[in-house]
């Protein structure tokens, strides 16, 4: 008998994002280099440099405060915080009680700002006056805000507790106390890398733990023990644990001594270099190398499974990937190609990756604001500058497209199929 046969043919299929520059705050291809973005009162701050002066009264202000509602011409300074063309930086930013604050220095050293978005509405806050704070790694907890920074005894890095009004070192004892990390809550205690005075002759920077009820750091567990430090980093809080970096591994606490461990599927994967974590779909994602270059990596722990996502591999091995940004379904990134070792922008679905462009290269600090991700970016012609990328235009391209013929056509017992991709394949049923 024979047969009339009909074939069809999926073709690789490739994303194509709507990214635009939002402004060029640099005119010309100089970089104004926007970072440290943070979404407040429906608008976006940043701290960015118009070198160039254009955009800026003519005058080079520094890197200072900027503004953007999503538009060029909602795009403009904010304050000149530091007078002239030095950098008043600012950076470190937080929302407290519905309020934006920031570190920067306006000359005198850095300290702790607040914005209403206006130049008059942009003051600084002495927290302890004739000292310069230089406060940042703010984490809300139980209504009032513990940042690092300088305190009353002059000591860097101390504990600060701050409640809108009144700062106070966080410490009640006397003893001094150097956070080296950003900080995780769980169980209503302070997670972080630091070290403690009353401890420093047996353990070196270890993970500790700081209770607000009672002002009292301790140690939750001594990772290398002796005066060797464990190198912590990374804190991220997913569910009832913190996981958390230390001499290179993925590893998790409960806040107990026995429940600080090695994540094991990590090491038996040979997963090392762990960083860039985050806490999304009830998994931890993050950055990691088991000899095959620094991909994509995700821990379920309900699964207690350590999967690679990413397996970029060609004239670069490593995907490095970084900021992330969660949305509808997707975690947004960015990541490196296999042809090269610049930034482009990447998200996945947790099992796969999809690259969503490689014309912008140089991606950095992804923010969602109003349904797009914003985030510094290069063109190749205007510098590194403010783009953003529609996620609702998110549309298919098609770049392959077979132009195939089939033959005998009909056929009773043999028939071969040709096209663009170069092979005839024989198929017999």
């Amino acid at each position: 008998m024979r047969q009339i046969y009909f074939f069809i043919f999926f073709s690789t299929i490739m994303l194509n994002a709507q990214i635009n520059e939002v402004f060029d705050i640099n005119k010309g291809s100089g970089n104004s280099g926007p970072t440290n973005f943070i979404v407040f009162d429906g608008k976006l701050y940043f701290s960015a440099d118009d070198i160039s002066g254009e955009n800026t009264g003519g005058e080079d202000k520094g890197r200072e405060l900027w503004v953007t509602d999503g538009t060029a011409g909602g795009t403009n300074l904010v304050k000149d915080i530091r007078v002239g063309s030095s950098n008043g930086s600012p950076f470190a930013f937080f929302i407290f009680n519905n309020k934006l604050y920031f570190s920067a220095n306006d000359g005198t050293g850095s300290d702790l700002w607040t914005t209403d978005g206006t130049d008059a509405g942009t003051t600084k806050i002495d927290l302890f006056p004739g000292v310069t704070e230089a406060v940042q790694r703010a984490i809300e907890l139980d209504g009032k805000v513990y940042m690092t920074g300088i305190s009353t005894t002059g000591d860097t890095n101390d504990l600060i507790v701050w409640d809108g009004t009144t700062a106070t070192n966080a410490n009640t004892t006397a003893n001094d106390e150097s956070i080296l990390s950003t900080m995780a809550v769980l169980n209503g205690k302070l997670l972080m890398y630091a070290s403690y005075e009353p401890d420093d002759a047996t353990v070196d920077n270890e993970l500790y733990e700081f209770d607000p009820t009672t002002g009292v750091f301790k140690l939750i567990k001594d990772i290398d023990p002796g005066t060797q430090n464990s190198s912590i980093s990374n804190l991220t809080t997913l569910g009832s644990k913190v996981y958390f970096e230390a001499d290179n591994e993925l590893w998790e606490t409960d806040g107990t001594e026995a429940g600080t461990i090695k994540v094991l599927k990590a090491e038996e994967a040979g997963v090392n270099n762990v960083t860039n974590f985050y806490a999304w779909d009830n998994k931890m994602f993050f950055e990691g190398d088991d000899g095959t270059g620094d991909q994509l990596w995700v821990y379920n722990p309900s699964a207690n499974s350590v999967s690679k996502i990413s397996n970029i591999s060609g004239t670069n091995n490593n995907h490095d990937p970084s900021d992330y940004v969660a949305y509808d379904g997707y975690l947004y990134y960015k990541g490196e190609d296999a042809n090269d070792t610049s930034s482009h922008l990447f998200r996945t679905n947790g099992t796969t990756v999809e690259q969503l462009d490689n014309t912008i290269t140089d991606v950095d600090d992804l923010v969602l604001f109003n349904d797009k991700i914003y985030f510094e970016g290069d063109n190749g012609t205007t510098g590194r500058e403010l783009f953003s990328i529609n996620l609702s235009t998110l549309s298919i391209d098609n770049i392959f497209n077979a132009s195939v013929s089939v033959f005998p056509n009909p056929s009773a017992d043999f028939i071969k199929v040709n096209g663009d991709f170069n092979d005839v394949v024989r198929y017999k049923w």
